[in-house]
């Protein structure tokens, strides 16, 4: 069976699920190589885009955290404008990432027709 043809020996009949598959799996490989030799970009977030909303998310945290430690040193409330500062970086940083997140998956969604 070195062959190309399928093992049941059909060929590319329409009513045979082989040959659907294979079509399917021919059109994922077009597909897939397009995409490797600068065809349509791949469906999803890039590795950069991800690598931004972690960035983003640390950065927010940072920002309160170091707002909440200088409203601490002025009004001498100890650690309490610290903590706050921190749990607000941390929601300001999900939402943000909840925000791109859902943005991406009607982006998703709408190319895919849905």
């Amino acid at each position: 069976m070195d062959s190309k043809e399928p093992p049941n020996g059909s060929g590319a009949s329409g009513g045979d699920p082989r040959s659907v598959e294979q079509r399917e799996i021919d059109r994922r490989r077009d597909e897939l190589l397009s995409n490797a030799q600068g065809g349509a970009a791949p469906k999803g977030a890039s590795g950069g885009q991800m690598a931004g909303l972690g960035l983003q998310f640390v950065i927010s945290i940072l920002l309160c955290l170091y707002a909440g430690m200088w409203l601490d040193k002025k009004l001498g409330t100890g650690p309490w404008l610290l903590l706050t500062g921190v749990v607000v970086g941390a929601s300001v940083g999900f939402y943000a990432m909840y925000r791109a997140m859902m943005a991406e998956v009607r982006r998703i969604d709408k190319t895919d027709g849905k």
